[in-house]
């Protein structure tokens, strides 16, 4: 199963990283959450796409993640 490193920098300067199953650049993980557009992970993962000032997604080798 591929894994993806996510990086996020919020607005506020926040930076937080993550692994994830999901490719979040794909449309299919958009949301809708109380009227807030969202990207929503199988893990469970939930990023306000207002709140983000950089994302970087880099695929990882499932054999080292």
């Amino acid at each position: 199963m591929r894994k993806f490193q996510v990086v996020v920098e919020f607005i506020s300067g926040q930076k937080v990283d993550f692994t994830t199953k999901s490719d979040i650049r794909k449309e299919m993980f958009r949301q809708k959450i109380d009227g807030e557009d969202c990207i929503v992970t199988d893990d469970n993962f939930v990023l306000n796409i207002a709140q983000i000032k950089a994302l970087k997604v880099k695929r990882v080798n499932r054999n080292t993640a």
